[in-house]
């Protein structure tokens, strides 16, 4: 290296910390070629410094690198700590990741950890469609049924993306259908009014139809008596979702909403192989008709 270049490099190199070289090295905004996780920390990076909003556990699970998670927590990485917006790192794994997710959990992450706007880890899962992430999630404990500040659950976050793979998984550890936001809408609701933009695809007519199974009954109207306005934009959706509203539930739907419910907040398909009933009956409790 020319003399020129190396009073570059060292001029550049002494306007960032240890510390500070370790975060952009974890999010790849390189001030050095050769800088690495470990050695950084080896030669004294702190590896639970604030940068900004984030610290170094948040970048690397906002960036998926699961090996850079479990060196960073092998090294003292605080698993709880809060970034600037009051979220943990698995906030931000739970969007990307189910190898982050999973070494988090195992280093002690609180699955039920709420942010700034009382949004868990699995909101974020189910609102990005990551049905293992939801899952691990789950098995971790973490509740189904989690309100965030809009009083919204994981279920309403995923039906308004029409995330069938996420809803499925949800609706198997016993996620409620039955709940309303402060704005007086249900997961069902929510979808329908993806589904009144115009946006509706094969995979949201199907996570429809697998929440009406779930509900017992088809009910969109808000607590007034009157339909969710979205639905003007759409006369022949209004018109279809207007005769199904229309229509009484069986008495047959409604006992299989009852017993999902009365088995609470579990792992369905175990507890129901459990019940003394035949194949067909716990195929119907399990939406798999």
């Amino acid at each position: 290296m020319s003399s020129t270049m190396w009073y570059i490099m060292q001029n550049i190199q002494s306007k960032y910390s240890l510390s500070e070289r370790l975060i952009r090295t974890i999010a790849a905004i390189r001030s050095f070629p050769h800088d690495n996780v470990e050695d950084l920390i080896r030669k004294g990076a702190d590896v639970n410094r604030m940068h900004g909003t984030l610290k170094p556990l948040h970048c690397a699970c906002m960036v998926a690198d699961s090996d850079c998670v479990e060196l960073l927590l092998e090294k003292g990485a605080e698993v709880n700590a809060l970034d600037g917006y009051n979220r943990t790192a698995l906030h931000y794994a739970a969007e990307k990741d189910e190898s982050c997710v999973e070494l988090l959990l195992e280093y002690g992450a609180q699955p039920n950890a709420l942010d700034g706007n009382k949004d868990t880890p699995l909101h974020w899962a189910a609102f990005k469609d990551n049905p293992e992430c939801v899952r691990a999630l789950l098995e971790s404990g973490a509740c189904p049924n989690a309100r965030d500040y809009n009083n919204d659950t994981p279920l309403s976050w995923a039906a308004m993306k029409g995330n069938l793979e996420s809803v499925k998984v949800l609706l198997d550890y016993g996620a409620q259908v039955h709940v309303t936001n402060l704005k007086g809408q249900t997961p069902i609701s929510r979808l329908v009014a993806l589904l009144a933009r115009g946006l509706g695809t094969e995979q949201e007519e199907e996570c429809l139809e697998l929440l009406c199974r779930a509900a017992g009954r088809f009910e969109i109207r808000l607590a007034d008596g009157t339909l969710p306005r979205e639905l003007s934009k759409d006369p022949q959706l209004l018109a279809r979702l207007t005769n199904m509203v229309a229509q009484a539930p069986t008495l047959r739907s409604l006992a299989r909403c009852a017993v999902r419910q009365s088995l609470g907040v579990q792992f369905l398909p175990t507890a129901v192989k459990e019940l003394p009933l035949p194949e067909t009956i716990k195929d119907y409790l399990l939406l798999r008709d």
